[in-house]
């Protein structure tokens, strides 16, 4: 599971400041706090977990164990 820093700008627009993913929230946010600096014109910043191709690939795996009959 990785975790990315997500922004909000002057013209309400979301963006992702950073390319980075991170293996955990912590780095996340300790990268949030450094592009609080380089962004100041964004008026909100998060982190988020990434939600990508792998991710949902995963997901659909979990639900698929899940509804095994044969438990």
């Amino acid at each position: 599971m990785s975790f990315i820093v997500m922004g909000r700008d002057e013209c309400n627009s979301e963006f992702r400041p950073s390319k980075v993913e991170h293996l955990n929230e912590d780095s996340a946010f300790q990268e949030m706090e450094a592009l609080r600096e380089r962004y100041p014109e964004a008026r909100a910043m998060w982190v988020e977990m990434l939600r990508d191709k792998d991710f949902f690939i995963q997901q659909r795996l979990m639900a698929h164990d899940y509804d095994r009959e044969d438990w």
